[in-house]
């Protein structure tokens, strides 16, 4: 008879840890997690955090893919952009499951 493999098993009673968004620092519902390239993938960029859809989606109206490889290519970077602190205090009052359409926007130069 085959022996049972206790450490294999995993409770259905215990909860996966919480996702934070790297930007807005809120818990990320798990139907709005999307991945953001620090540097983008067209510009060779391979690391990636996590971020609220309208998070993700504010960035990317606000910079070009050049301008995040360039000079936005850490979340502090782009956390000292005077657009982005005051869309990240607007969002922090939302709660965790906010979703809205970011605005297109021109991107800045």
């Amino acid at each position: 008879m085959a022996r049972k493999l206790r450490d294999d098993f995993v409770s259905q009673d215990v909860e996966p840890e919480p996702v934070v968004c790297s930007l807005c620092e809120r818990v990320i519902p798990s139907d709005q997690i999307e991945d953001h390239h620090l540097v983008p993938k067209s510009k060779g960029g391979k690391i990636k955090v996590p971020l609220h859809r309208i998070c993700h989606s504010h960035i990317h109206a606000a910079f070009t893919d050049a301008q995040l490889a360039r000079k936005f290519s850490t979340i502090s970077a782009i956390l000292e952009d005077p657009a982005i602190q005051k869309f990240v205090s607007w969002v922090k009052t939302k709660p965790p499951g906010f979703d809205d359409k970011a605005e297109e926007r021109g991107r800045r130069s």
